[in-house]
């Protein structure tokens, strides 16, 4: 008698059990998958914050774990998402006590970017900016600093939403305002969280040094 490691079901030949197919072997033939790799990290960094346990959850408690699909569903999203920084986002809905079938909503993303953009040094926003420029520029073959006037206002609308293009840059560049201003009224709003002007217009005003910086770096830059 065969018997299945993942389901204890018993087998007459080897090659019945060869051809059995239970959820639990199934997970593990997927184990590759970008979403069961993102969705087993996820597991794992979980119960490092949320518990004592100074051992590291092992692949086979994941797919024994009835919260299994949910975490492998958030990690497809991370992996459609392509977050800024998805160490800190997953750290992010971890630590604020988000819920789980929440992990993937919207407004979770846009909270998790409004924070992120309050606390970040201003060098790392505009190092964020000119590499989303750069990948762009790679794509289109064309330079970093036709950005704003040859991308269509609905790919700069995916992008910033994404948060990959800073307010620093979006405000203090002179080209990114002629972009602002070929967006419908719709794709206005649709980045309203992330350029969300009393908030950053009051930051302007504190932080006039910075200011400065962003407008020397930009001005060199072409931008």
């Amino acid at each position: 008698m065969a018997e299945c490691k993942f389901c204890n079901k018993t087998f007459k030949t080897d090659k019945t059990l060869a051809s059995h197919m239970c959820p639990r072997k199934r997970r593990m033939a997927e184990k590759d998958n970008l979403s069961s790799r993102l969705g087993f990290r996820v597991f794992q960094r979980f119960y490092e914050l949320t518990t004592k346990s100074i051992k590291a959850k092992t692949f086979d408690e994941f797919i024994r774990s009835s919260y299994y699909t949910d975490f492998v569903k958030f990690g497809r999203y991370l992996g459609h998402k392509d977050a800024i920084d998805t160490e800190r986002f997953i750290d992010f809905v971890i630590k604020n006590g988000v819920k789980l079938r929440d992990w993937r909503k919207a407004f979770v993303y846009e909270t998790f970017l409004q924070e992120l953009m309050n606390k970040e040094p201003v060098e790392r926003a505009l190092e964020r900016t000119l590499i989303a420029l750069q990948e762009w520029a790679t794509d289109n073959e064309t330079t970093y600093n036709k950005f704003f006037e040859y991308v269509t206002t609905t790919e700069a609308t995916h992008i910033i939403r994404s948060g990959r293009i800073s307010p620093w840059v979006l405000y203090l560049s002179e080209s990114a305002g002629e972009l602002m201003g070929r967006m419908s009224s719709e794709q206005g709003e649709m980045i309203q969280s992330i350029i969300n002007p009393s908030v950053w217009q009051a930051r302007f005003h504190n932080r006039q040094d910075d200011v400065k910086f962003v407008v020397d770096v930009l001005d060199k830059a072409g931008l």
